[in-house]
């Protein structure tokens, strides 16, 4: 019995630090941390874009269909997260 209620407790204990830092299973998070989140996003996306130009230009896979596609999407992708963080910024 006493197993139990120490588990009930410790998951009270991690539920109640979880809710300090301001995040929660709900994503209820501020809007400080979804900038940083949409911002780092933005440039993971870009990063990885310019990765997929890089090994284009300098020869170790032709410019199939799908690179280029995916290379458009996170080019896309990345744009909206920049915008993204940048229109919770203002708001």
């Amino acid at each position: 019995m006493d197993s139990i209620a120490n588990k009930k407790g410790a998951s009270q204990r991690c539920r109640s630090v979880v809710e300090e830092r301001g995040s929660s299973a709900d994503g209820q998070g501020s809007a400080s941390e979804k900038r940083l989140y949409e911002k780092w996003l933005s440039v993971l996306c870009a990063g990885m874009a310019i990765f997929g130009v890089g090994v284009m230009l300098v020869g170790y896979k032709a410019p199939t269909v799908g690179l280029v596609a995916t290379v458009a999407m996170l080019v896309g992708a990345s744009a909206l997260f920049a915008m993204k963080a940048k229109q919770n910024m203002r708001g």
